[in-house]
């Protein structure tokens, strides 16, 4: 932590920071890792996620603890690969009110991490409101990096992401959960975003991944990379710091749950195993190595989801993403169109959340300002 600034706040307590990993699909490589705050309370412990922001914002503390939050992170990502993303999420009321704006000018300055190293995520109300795009251009400006969150609850933003600097959209982790039924209106949504983002140049992330079915199948529809406890679970900072610190660069196993592949140690007390030395046997592992599958049992997706599994090949992958400039108009009349046929999907099966495999809950109507939970029970903790 940088200083104590528990004197800062109305809240009593201590907030801190733990990150979660995002993966490549196409090679299972760490591409990013996801700041999620935290806050311990000298009496209550630790305070739940879906009350921390309503009683930030009650308090006054939100503007304070956005600045606490962007500058930790991104003194904590110094520590990193320079080509390991820090994410961090916000809304668009402290977009609104500049908070955002500030404390990511300041946050840059003041530790002198790269702003093209930082990913702002945003829900998508935050891309609809003309006051809050406009704050978000003047980030694109700085050089951040600017994601879409939660996407595939508000088709009328689809439009929008043109006229923003938007690289990456992130759907919803609600859809996830009934990704195995084939002809369910989740997996019809998921397809469809992925390659609405692609027809725009964007990548495409997918959340709350549980289960090797659903790394498959989303690697089959071209998604580019995915979050969720199939891979790994929130991590320290300074856990964080030596898993990501290079010199090699993680790679996690596609098929088995928790798993790396790779001869490099990982931190003491992480929950996930690593690869021991041996001749090859996974396909993708780094020569040799041998990928070992967790002890125990899954956090949600059971015993040793997918162990055993030979690793599926690398889909075909994306169209180019640079190879749409002059296409986006074409690119967007073909998603609006996808978006209808899910609109008539959804009419026809009826509504989109998922059934007795939901272990997530509902789609957050409102995200919090950073995540605050890897895998949500609530609506203000999503992945």
């Amino acid at each position: 932590m940088l200083t104590d600034l528990q004197t800062s706040f109305t809240l009593l307590g201590t907030p801190y920071l733990e990150y979660h990993p995002v993966v490549d699909l196409s090679s299972g490589r760490l591409l990013g890792m996801e700041a999620l705050v935290r806050w311990q309370h000298p009496t209550e412990g630790r305070i739940p996620p879906d009350e921390l922001i309503p009683r930030a914002e009650a308090s006054g503390d939100i503007g304070p603890l956005t600045r606490w939050i962007l500058t930790e992170a991104c003194e904590q990502a110094n520590r990193w690969s320079p080509s390991i993303q820090l994410g961090v999420n916000c809304t668009v009321h402290q977009l609104l009110r500049g908070d955002v704006t500030r404390a990511v000018a300041e946050s840059l300055e003041s530790t002198g991490f790269r702003g093209g190293q930082l990913t702002l995520e945003v829900t998508e109300d935050a891309i609809v409101d003309p006051d809050a795009a406009t704050h978000l251009r003047n980030l694109s400006q700085m050089g951040v990096q600017l994601s879409v969150d939660d996407v595939g609850t508000n088709w009328s933003s689809f439009e929008l992401l043109k006229r923003n600097s938007i690289s990456t959209l992130k759907i919803d982790g609600s859809f996830v959960a009934g990704l195995e039924n084939s002809e369910g209106i989740n997996r019809l949504v998921v397809e469809t975003v992925i390659h609405m983002a692609h027809s725009l140049g964007m990548s495409a992330i997918v959340e709350r991944i549980e289960r090797a079915t659903q790394v498959d199948i989303v690697r089959g529809f071209g998604a580019d990379a995915a979050q969720g406890f199939f891979f790994a679970q929130p991590m320290s900072s300074d856990d964080a710091a030596a898993f990501a610190g290079g010199p090699e660069i993680p790679q996690f196993s596609l098929v088995r749950t928790k798993t790396l592949v790779r001869s490099q140690s990982v931190p003491a007390g992480l929950a996930m195993q690593e690869a021991r030395t041996a001749p090859g046997a996974e396909a993708g592992a780094p020569a040799g190595t041998e990928a070992v599958g967790p002890t125990g049992t899954d956090e949600v997706g059971g015993p040793d989801a997918g162990a055993g599994q030979p690793e599926a090949p690398a889909p075909a992958g994306p169209p180019p993403h640079g190879a749409v400039a002059g296409a986006v108009d074409e690119a967007f009349a073909q998603g609006a169109a996808w978006a209808e046929e899910v609109d008539s999907a959804a009419d026809a099966v009826g509504d989109h959340s998922a059934g007795p495999d939901d272990l997530s809950g509902p789609a957050s109507p409102e995200k919090a300002q950073l995540r605050t939970d890897p895998e949500p029970e609530h609506p203000l903790d999503d992945e």
